[in-house]
């Protein structure tokens, strides 16, 4: 197949001009077939507001919702992070994180107009403290959690009538009322796994699954100790936010060096896919992107590259990071990245893996497809458009489309 960069379509989202007071730049989230962009800013009293966008599978903003597309909703004391939520009848049910003040704030909009339902909590909002973990005491160093592509939100979300909302190193699970579901973890919310008695940095959630029915969670991120390497890790907990004790060493699956390459350091997970009977991960090891499998009982899948870790560099980047990883056909595709990113514009370099971990040279060039340049690059997906499927990239302002 032939992939050529002038065939991508680049869509620059219709945002308004609100200040970004953002930690972690989150992509676009595509529900009902409407894009909605959050961010934190302020209003012109410099009150702490979430800022909403919702846009049409072209970019455009959808003006019957809030003022031109957007609703900017009050926070209560300090800046919202982490829009989440999910589609209820005609209303959103969202989240947001209060980091300083350690509590939740949930609320409802109309789904066609943003109108926020002031009949919803009291006048509008059930604001929840965080409840209370036994190792909640622990020192441990403040985490991000990136975003998934295929949820409505940084966190996964499922058609149970359940809203998971991000905090720092984990996520909390909501009824569509906004109280916490005491079913999960006892109280509501699985913030860390834990290592050695220390608690684990976590950069992202995923779904896990048992055949096609939801089944809880894999977190992952990098660990490190004082002057120690850093670690790539991988937990696993069910649905009740229980680590799963088959997988890997009591639910964690951590390493100083990846498989096949004891001599690169520095190891962190940025993103996970499961998929036909094993967890792809990618991220970042040295000044390389890598990909590493495992079996769903958290071993290194002898079925992938005998075991091993596939590394990658690309002369396009000083350092290389492994972005995402999407399935496609009966293998997968794996974005990979310039590794710190701050200004400017830069391409993005998809390569296409066969089950066994081997490049598949038919694709693209030699295996490979670079994009044209584009602001920071968030995530990436394979998709419908247009009735046709596609390689979609999303940043935090614009998305990019590759027909398949």
């Amino acid at each position: 197949m032939s992939l050529k960069q002038n065939a991508w379509t680049r869509v620059d989202l219709e945002l308004p001009e609100d200040p970004r007071l953002e930690i972690v730049y989150s992509p676009p989230y595509f529900v009902d077939g409407f894009y909605y962009c959050s961010w934190p800013s302020e209003d012109a009293q410099r009150e702490p507001t979430m800022v909403l966008t919702k846009l049409t599978a072209d970019g455009h903003a959808v003006d019957a919702f809030g003022s031109h597309g957007t609703v900017r909703i009050p926070m209560p004391g300090e800046r919202g992070q982490w829009l989440n939520f999910v589609v209820h009848d005609q209303h959103l049910i969202c989240a947001v994180t209060l980091r300083v003040n350690q509590q939740f704030v949930i609320f409802r909009l109309r789904t066609d107009s943003g109108d926020l339902d002031r009949s919803f909590g009291h006048q509008g909002f059930e604001i929840v403290p965080f409840p209370e973990e036994a190792d909640s005491a622990l020192q441990t160093p403040y985490a991000t959690v990136r975003a998934n592509p295929d949820y409505a939100g940084s966190v996964p979300q499922f058609p149970d009538g359940k809203l998971r909302q991000q905090v720092n190193s984990g996520l909390a699970q909501f009824d569509v009322e906004g109280k916490l579901d005491k079913s999960f973890n006892k109280n509501g919310m699985r913030r860390y796994f834990r290592w050695q008695n220390t608690n684990l940095y976590t950069m992202g959630v995923h779904a896990r699954y048992e055949a096609v029915d939801h089944a809880g969670f894999y977190y992952y991120g990098a660990h490190r100790v004082g002057g120690d390497d850093v670690q790539a890790w991988v937990g696993a907990c069910d649905s009740n936010g229980t680590p799963v004790s088959s997988f890997a060493d009591q639910g964690v699956w951590i390493v100083n060096r990846l498989p096949g390459h004891p001599h690169i350091a520095h190891l962190t997970v940025r993103s996970a896919l499961q998929l036909n009977e094993r967890l792809y991960m990618v991220g970042a090891a040295g000044d390389s992107g890598f990909v590493h499998c495992l079996d769903l009982n958290g071993r290194p899948d002898q079925a992938f590259n005998d075991g091993n870790a596939l590394v990658f560099e690309r002369s396009e980047f000083d350092r290389t990071l492994g972005l995402a990883v999407v399935a496609h056909g009966d293998g997968v595709l794996v974005a990979f990245v310039q590794a710190y990113f701050l200004t400017g514009e830069m391409t993005v370099a998809i390569v296409r893996l066969r089950p066994d971990g081997q490049v598949d040279s038919r694709f693209g060039d030699q295996g490979w497809l670079l994009t044209p340049s584009y602001p920071r690059s968030e995530t990436m997906l394979v998709t419908e458009h247009a009735d046709q499927q596609v390689i979609e990239i999303r940043g935090s302002t614009f998305i990019a489309r590759y027909p398949l």
